[in-house]
């Protein structure tokens, strides 16, 4: 008995024709979308009222914590006290429609001061934001 391996035909497949045929869909599609015209897709586009767009202003209370823990709101000159500074953001709250509370405490400071600032930010829905002071 002939146990022998047949030798197997290589097979190809040709590419030259593929080539070919991908030529002429791409010519065909781009001479296409030369000839769309861009008002086949009606669309219904908000009209504005006005072109000037006005930016939202954005209110912020600023308070300022000194070395010695004396609390400055919105520049004042007037130092307050710890437990005075709920009821003075309160009041402030009610005339100026801020969403911010801009702090910027002293380095002397401890991490609990801050944390307090924090806590009575947080009371009054105020987000917060930390000022330092730049490398001399």
């Amino acid at each position: 008995m002939n146990f022998r391996k047949r030798e197997r035909e290589a097979s190809e497949v040709e590419t030259g024709a593929l080539a070919d045929i991908l030529f002429f869909l791409l010519m065909f599609f781009l001479m296409i979308s030369t000839l769309a015209s861009p008002d086949a897709i009606r669309l219904l586009l908000p009209k504005a009222d006005s072109t000037k767009v006005t930016p939202p202003v954005v209110e912020s209370i600023r308070v300022s914590v000194d070395a010695s823990n004396n609390f400055f709101i919105d520049g004042n000159a007037q130092p307050f006290a710890l437990d005075q500074v709920d009821g003075q953001l309160k009041e402030i709250l009610k005339t100026k429609k801020a969403n911010s509370l801009i702090i910027s405490i002293d380095k002397s400071r401890t991490v609990q001061d801050l944390t307090d600032v924090y806590d009575l930010a947080a009371k009054n829905n105020l987000s917060m934001v930390m000022a330092a002071e730049k490398k001399k």
